[in-house]
């Protein structure tokens, strides 16, 4: 006699059939049907804690459609409906403006917003990523010479700043080392910072001079966000606590507004841009002049354990832009600031632990003839929280 019964595996039913020449107290024994394919279930590739592998291929997973481009995200992640846009899409032209067009405007709507390190990576270009942060930073300035230009580093010299020494008009050169504790606050797509800076100089003709600096606070609003792009307002002022006959401060308030990008460019590749107009209010009516500062940054993972723990480097290319004002040479004596840029290039690396923790060095060095230092180094860890 037959025992018949039927089992549910996938979409196939198993027989459940007495073995050949048992009674009928045998064991029923599980046998599928001859039209049954048994498959694996399927994991993903590699052991599991093997490290990520990412791609240099340019970012194409944006929520895009063959037709147009993704309308809505389900649960695992993928599209569920696509809108059309095929108004131009028939043109190489048409298509291009379309995928500009999607990632600038549309964006992907699997698309959570949340910092990664990739973004922030650069040591001299602020990041237009909000963050709950607290960094410590120490800067070593080698072969700092016309300290006072435009009053953007100190206050000018035998004014408000140091006083040289008889029969100098201005500093040589200088060294310096600051420490500051950066902490900012964010919610959404704002954040509130403040900055305390603590120098300590060492001047030719103008002897040792340390205290804490020009305390700055600021804000970050981020006016788009999208797996591709982002792009922040920045503002932040200067208030003048630092004493500037030390050489400490600049002795007057200023305002920088600035503009902030990142831009993705594969996996494991990100560029970083910032425009900034320093303002100085109040200050030396000869000295104190406006200033554009701008930086480029390209930052790539180097290596990476998981999404916690990584490796990144970046490149530099800064610019200080000075567009007014002056500055104290030690044998002409007064000049003009105006039509002169200080450019550097530097490196840098940055590791993170467990997801919060952040140490990374970088350096910066002069390829203009005139400049601020001539070699600056820079250390920082940061938490985050």
């Amino acid at each position: 006699m037959w025992l018949l019964g039927i089992v549910a595996v996938g979409q196939e039913p198993l027989i459940l059939q007495q073995p050949s020449g048992a009674g009928a107290a045998g064991t029923p024994q599980l046998l599928p049907s001859p039209s049954t394919t048994l498959q694996q279930p399927e994991y993903p590739a590699g052991t599991v804690g093997e490290p990520i592998v990412l791609s240099d291929q340019p970012l194409t997973d944006i929520g895009y459609c063959d037709s147009g481009y993704c309308g809505s995200c389900s649960d695992d992640g993928s599209c569920v409906s696509c809108g059309t846009n095929n108004s131009h899409n028939d043109t190489f032209s048409g298509r291009l403006y379309s995928a500009f067009s999607a990632a600038l405007c549309d964006g992907d709507p699997c698309y959570m917003p949340e910092w990664h390190l990739l973004e922030s990576a650069s040591f001299w270009v602020d990041s237009a990523r909000t963050q709950n942060r607290t960094r410590v930073r120490w800067d070593y300035g080698i072969d700092t010479i016309l300290p006072d230009r435009s009053e953007y580093f100190m206050a000018k010299i035998g004014g408000k700043g140091p006083a040289p020494q008889t029969g100098s008009a201005g500093i040589n050169r200088l060294d310096y080392h600051e420490m500051s504790l950066y902490a900012e606050t964010a919610r959404g797509k704002f954040s509130m910072f403040t900055v305390t800076p603590y120098r300590s100089l060492y001047m030719e003709q103008a002897g040792h001079g340390a205290g804490f600096g020009d305390i700055q606070i600021g804000t970050k609003s981020m006016l788009h966000d999208t797996r591709m792009l982002q792009v922040t307002l920045q503002t932040t002022t200067s208030i003048p606590t630092g004493r500037a006959r030390n050489g400490v401060g600049t002795g007057h308030v200023s305002l920088e507004p600035a503009l902030l990008m990142g831009l993705a460019l594969t996996d494991r590749d990100f560029l970083q841009a910032q425009a900034a107009e320093w303002i100085p209010l109040g200050g030396d009516s000869q000295y104190a002049g406006a200033l554009l500062r701008w930086g480029v940054a390209w930052n790539r993972i180097v290596w990476q354990r998981d999404a916690k723990n990584m490796m990144t480097a970046n490149f530099d290319f800064v610019g200080w832009s000075f567009q007014d004002g002056a500055y104290t040479d030690p044998i002409l004596g007064t000049q003009s600031s105006s039509n002169e840029t200080y450019l550097y290039v530097g490196p840098g690396t940055r590791f993170l632990f467990c997801g919060k923790f952040e140490f990374g060095i970088g350096g910066l060095y002069a390829l203009s003839e005139q400049h601020f230092a001539e070699h600056l180094m820079r250390t920082e860890l940061t938490m985050r929280y």
